[in-house]
């Protein structure tokens, strides 16, 4: 297994995976091909877009997507999406992803990394035990009708 960034021309390898992650229990999200194609590629197309893959034969077992922002007192992370294939889960290669993309932030100067989970989403217990912690804050969202 290695690791390494991630390109435009991964998108296709990616997406099923975060289909059979984020379709299922407990997100049943609802994403078709298209439609993650479609996320993934505007997260590649931001300047600042970082991607990490921890690959096997050339086949992807788990990724994560971000960016980095500018903040006040330096650079961030921000993680926008992270998952391993089901059928590896559980092996140590989401820990693995997350280490690696660590050391590789961490040498462009990125002094954290931010995310979004569900208190009870499964992430949450995972990023805790990586040492990520709850931040005092509340996602708020509008509806904007037609």
């Amino acid at each position: 297994m290695q690791t390494r960034p991630i390109t435009a021309a991964h998108i296709p390898q990616l997406v099923p995976i975060f289909i059979e992650i984020f379709n299922a229990p407990p997100w049943h999200d609802g994403w078709t091909p298209e439609v993650a194609t479609e996320r993934f590629e505007s997260l590649v197309a931001n300047p600042n877009f970082r991607g990490f893959a921890i690959w096997e034969n050339d086949v992807p077992l788990g990724f994560a997507l971000g960016a980095r922002e500018r903040w006040h007192d330096g650079w961030f992370f921000a993680l926008r999406e992270m998952c391993v294939a089901r059928a590896r889960q559980g092996e140590g290669i989401g820990r693995r992803l997350i280490e690696a993309m660590c050391e590789d932030l961490r040498e462009e100067g990125i002094s954290s990394i931010n995310l979004q989970t569900g208190e009870n989403a499964p992430g949450h217990a995972f990023y805790a035990r990586l040492g990520f912690s709850e931040m005092p804050l509340v996602t708020m969202s509008k509806l904007l009708g037609s």
